[in-house]
Order: structure tokens, then sequence, then C-alpha cells
């Protein structure tokens, strides 16, 4: 039985449960109970999650909607786009760092899209997951382009949040690219 780690924040919270189900048959998917927020938040919080974690045989992770944030209204992001991109690669780097596998396979899910506004900067935002990606020989799960297509109906009332139909359209996707990956 393979060990699959999902982290991430509340998003990947909602469909990890799914995900393990489908997964079923061929690994134990675990993640940690705590919302993972924002890149540097990922960042920092591998160094007591993992330990706390079967040692995996595949990562994926997420984090995109916290930093893209203007919590404190300077008309900044929280994690400028540089900063998004620096710390997504040490992200990469350190989960094969910690784990003590080199080629541990990684993937980087993209971050969902909202019912607030446009989507330039979830664009943006994933454009810099696939570079990343790219650079650092991970998969890409684009979530974006599961959801936006229907995320009138996939969204929910809080125009974030995932619905069942959401959580199962995210899910699916998931599992199948993870199973790919580990058979």
């Amino acid at each position: 039985m393979k060990n699959v780690i999902l982290l991430g924040d509340s998003i990947r919270m909602q469909y990890q449960e799914p995900v393990g189900k489908k997964l079923a048959d061929i690994a134990t998917v675990s993640g940690p109970e705590e919302n993972g927020r924002w890149s540097g938040y990922v960042l920092n919080s591998l160094r007591f999650w993992l330990p706390e974690l079967p040692s995996p045989d595949l990562v994926q992770w997420n984090a995109g909607l916290w930093d893209m944030g203007d919590d404190y209204q300077e008309g900044r992001h929280f994690y400028p786009p540089d900063l998004y991109e620096e710390t997504s690669h040490r992200i990469c780097r350190i989960l094969r760092k910690v784990t003590d596998k080199p080629d541990l396979p990684i993937v980087i899910a993209t971050t969902t899209p909202t019912l607030h506004g446009d989507h330039g900067d979830i664009l943006i935002y994933n454009d810099i997951l696939k570079k990343v990606a790219a650079e650092e020989n991970a998969a890409v799960n684009d979530l974006f382009s599961v959801v936006a297509p229907v995320k009138e109906k996939v969204i929910g009332e809080d125009h974030l949040h995932l619905t069942p139909e959401g959580v199962e359209a995210v899910a699916e996707q998931t599992a199948g690219i993870i199973r790919r990956m580990l058979v």
C-alpha cells in the first residue's frame, strides 16, 4: 500500500477524504488536520507536519487564494508573485529534502476559481505554479480547469468553497492523476 499526503488550504480539506476513498485499493491518503493557508505557512509547517504523517510515496500540495489576498488593505497581495514563486520552489525542494527522497513524486494543484470578480490574479498565480512544476519536475493537477466551466454549480454560497458536486469533481480529477502516477 502506498502513502499519499495531501497538503493545502481548506479546499484540500474538502476533497481529501473522498480522494482517500477513491484510492483505498492502492493508497492511504493523509494530510494535516490543519488548514495550510498560504504558501509560506505550508513551507514553514512542513517541519511539523511531515514527522507526524506516514513517509510519502507521493505528495500533492496547493496554496494560492490566501497568497493573493489583501487582508490588510495595503493594495498588494499578501505574498506577491515573486515571493509566491520562490516559496513554491522551496516547498518542492524541502519536501524532497525532509523526506530524504530526492525523486519524490510531487503534484502541484492549481488554485480553484471563486465567484468573486474576475480570475486575473488566480490565472497569474496558477501560471507561476505551472512554471514551478516544470522546473521542479512535478506534475500539475489543474483544478482550476475542472471547476471554472461549471463554477456557478460547484462553488457554494460563500463564493469560495466547493459544493458536494464540486468536491466530487475535484476528488475524481485528483484521484485519477495520483492513481496514474502510482501504478
